[in-house]
Formats: C-alpha cells, structure tokens, sequence
C-alpha cells in the first residue's frame, strides 16, 4: 500500500476526533501515538527513532515520522496507537477537573476512533 495513501487513510480516520476535540489536540493525539510506535519499534530494531514534540503542530517532524512509520506499518496499527494515545491523553487531561465527565470522552474517543476490519487499497 503506498505511503500516500496510507496518510489519507490515516488523516480520514482523524477526522471525526479533529471535528470532535480540535485540531490541536487531536493532532497531539497523533503525534503522542506516533511516539507510542517509535518506542516499540527502537525496542526491537537497531534504527534510531527519534520522540517528536507532542504540540499539536502537524509539520515536519510529525509528516516525517508518520511517513517513517508508514513503510513498516499497516493504517490499522496505527489507528490502534492513535486511539490509545487519545484516551491517555483524556484521562489525564480530566482526572482532576470533577466537571468534565471522563468517562464521557473516552465512549466520545471510542465512537470517533472506531474502524472495522481490514483496510486495502
């Protein structure tokens, strides 16, 4: 599957979150998926995989990373990371505010982050 589209699946997968939580923060949900990615993959490879800033910025760092991860990677484990990056993030962003219903954005995340079997060109 070329990288390319790999990209557009992936940013198509985020729409629903950007519409849902905004730009940043789900682009910080990427990024923070990203690193999720990088550390399992230093773990088991010899390559360096350098953490990119979790700021919310998609640029440089965060294309070249995600187009990195996209020559080793299926569009499905990436989503995988990106979710589980978005509900960390949620959690502790919430945990100690009583008056956002924590619970409420993860079923949110889960709803907006949700695919079905397998993707193919």
């Amino acid at each position: 599957m070329e990288n390319d589209f790999k990209i557009k699946l992936i940013m198509q997968f985020l729409n629903k979150h950007i519409n849902r939580v905004g730009y940043k923060q789900a682009i910080k949900d990427l990024q923070y998926g990203l690193n999720i990615m990088n550390r399992k993959r230093k773990i088991f490879s010899d390559e360096k995989f350098k953490q990119i800033p979790e700021d919310g910025d998609f640029g440089v760092k965060t294309y070249s990373c995600l187009l990195n991860l996209c020559k080793y990677a299926k569009p499905e484990i990436i989503f995988r990371n990106i979710k589980k990056a978005a509900i960390t993030n949620a959690v502790f962003d919430t945990k100690n505010d009583r008056r956002i219903n924590t619970e409420k954005r993860i079923e949110n995340i889960n709803n907006d982050l949700n695919f079905q079997g397998d993707i193919s060109e």
